[in-house]
């Protein structure tokens, strides 16, 4: 065997050791396969919701025909769809190490008493303390205890106008008359809006467009009604609901903040949104006029007049 054939062959078996360390990995500890915790409930099959907090009133959820109510203050409010989502993944989430609950000291982990608790038809998520090195939390669900990704912190602290939809005609159906502060839209029985005061030049595209921004406006942030001063007021009639949505107009700048006095809430939306919401929308432009040959007519314009009259002859 050749010098050169013996160097390619030593050259040859210590890529393969390389390629082979690199695959195996001696000596580095693989990494866990993140760990379900089996509750026997998927989020679908969830129909009950209570949250419990230590320095936070409980919360309370229920599901009726496919949709989630808060009960607040003894009534049943539409629940945020997005806040109630981010509560049932509970049910799907996934731990990065668990421990037997007996084997560990439930005080120091925040876990007796418990952070805070979740309940969904009967599984109990206990919520403890965070991890230092790892940043995750400590939940216990029956036995043993998990650590999970901490992305609950801000919902098992938020008051309960946080969980009521941002959607302000949740549950309502089709308007069918707005009364805002300088004009009144009422759908006739000819199935055209009509406006008062009337004004010269608005077409029936603008009135729906303006009723549309209402059916469908959605707040950034629900709080709690900061009773004040009383102040202009928007009532909006719904098909189907006796009675009307009363919502009072706390401010219009920076932001737009209407309030539900019944409910004891007012919605947060951005300030760009009142021109949306309180004005008319502009007249769509006429098209141009085509000239016989196809083409747009090119626009006639009128010398410009003199500031001066002409010179007498």
């Amino acid at each position: 065997m050749s010098t050169r054939t013996l160097l390619n062959l030593v050259l040859l078996l210590a890529a393969l050791g390389l390629a082979l360390v690199a695959y195996f990995k001696p000596g580095v500890k693989p990494v866990d396969a993140p760990l379900p915790i089996i509750t026997g409930l998927a989020p679908e099959q969830a129909g009950s919701i209570t949250v419990e907090r230590l320095n936070r009133d409980p919360l309370t959820f229920s599901k009726h025909d496919g949709r989630w109510f808060l009960l607040a203050d003894n009534r049943e409010l539409p629940a945020a769809d997005f806040q109630v989502r981010a509560l049932l993944r509970l049910l799907e989430t996934t731990a990065t190490h668990h421990y037997p609950a007996g084997s560990l000291d439930l005080a120091s982990l925040g876990l007796q008493p418990p952070q805070a608790r979740v309940v969904m038809d009967g599984v109990d998520f206990r919520f403890g303390t965070t991890d230092a090195l790892e940043n995750r939390r400590y939940v216990q669900v029956g036995d043993s205890v998990y650590l999970i990704d901490d992305q609950y912190q801000h919902l098992l602290n938020a008051d309960w106008p946080n969980f009521v939809s941002r959607q302000m005609l949740e549950g309502r159906g089709a308007i069918t008359r707005l009364e805002l502060p300088d004009m009144t839209l009422t759908y006739s029985d000819d199935a055209h809006w009509r406006l008062d005061p009337a004004k010269e030049g608005v077409g029936a595209d603008a009135l729906q467009t303006l009723v549309e921004n209402w059916q469908n406006a959605t707040a950034l942030l629900t709080r709690h009604y900061e009773d004040g001063a009383a102040g202009e007021t928007v009532t909006v009639h719904t098909r189907g609901s006796d009675e009307p949505l009363v919502l009072r107009i706390v401010a219009r700048t920076p932001d737009l903040i209407l309030a539900r006095p019944d409910w004891g809430i007012q919605y947060q939306l951005p300030g760009s949104e009142a021109d949306s919401l309180f004005t008319l929308p502009p007249p769509a432009p006429e098209p141009a006029a085509e000239s016989p040959g196809g083409t747009a007519a090119p626009e006639a314009h009128l010398p410009e007049e003199s500031a001066e009259p002409p010179a007498a002859p």
